[in-house]
């Protein structure tokens, strides 16, 4: 199972339900785009499906397009930093496999 739930209850706050969704080649990305109404950005993986839209029925606002960039950004910096930790995994590796060579 690559999604998992939690749903956390508090004596003085409200119910927090927090998801966690692990990426994998099971996983499907796609952003819907229609001519005259806001895009759907969905995940779906398994049990999971999460869909991201704006409140509005095709009525696009400045806030709308704010969260939008403020996602965007998110996600490139989340992309970033994997590309950064593979190459240096990548890295590592290359160095294991060439310190078991004789010289």
């Amino acid at each position: 199972m690559t999604a998992t739930s939690e749903i956390r209850f508090s004596a003085d706050g409200p119910v927090k339900v927090q998801s966690y969704l692990r990426l994998t080649d099971s996983t499907f990305i796609r952003c819907c785009t229609y001519e005259d109404e806001a895009p759907i950005l969905t995940i779906t993986d398994g049990p999971a499906d999460i869909t991201i839209t704006n409140p509005g029925r095709g009525e696009v606002t400045e806030d709308d397009v704010r969260f939008g960039r403020l996602l965007a950004k998110a996600v490139n910096r989340y992309a970033a930093e994997l590309e950064k930790l593979a190459a240096a995994n990548g890295a590592m590796a290359a160095d294991q496999d060439s310190a078991g060579q004789a010289a």
